[in-house]
């Protein structure tokens, strides 16, 4: 543990946190036809499938962000990220949590997530 990189550990738990947190917004829009009116529509249905585009990159960029950690450490960071994300989307009001703001909101919190572990990265 005297090695462990306390800046990759906080970046990688707070990508897994937003990882964790946009795949939960974005769940509540999917199936589009059973989803709220916000995911209806050209501009909804774009909205929804980029936010889920860059749940995946975000995903991509965890993974290689990992393998700098010792793996225990990646695997509680990880389980703190999905037993307290669900919480923190209850926390936002309904409005929010099926508006069009909301997946604005996941596209803007994963691409900052990616380019902020994408510093860590070395290729």
């Amino acid at each position: 543990m005297a090695n462990l990189d306390y800046h990759v550990l906080a970046g990688f738990l707070a990508g897994a946190l937003v990882a964790v947190w946009s795949t939960v917004m974005v769940s509540g829009f999917l199936p589009r036809a059973a989803g709220p009116a916000a995911a209806r529509g050209l501009i909804g249905g774009i909205l929804v499938y980029a936010s889920a585009a860059a749940v995946c990159v975000l995903l991509a960029a965890l993974i290689l962000a990992g393998r700098l950690l010792p793996w225990t450490v990646g695997v509680i960071a990880a389980g703190v990220a999905v037993l307290g994300a669900p919480f923190l989307v209850q926390l936002l009001p309904k409005w929010f949590r099926s508006s069009r703001t909301g997946l604005l909101a996941v596209l803007a919190l994963c691409a900052v997530a990616s380019y902020t572990l994408s510093s860590f990265i070395r290729v």
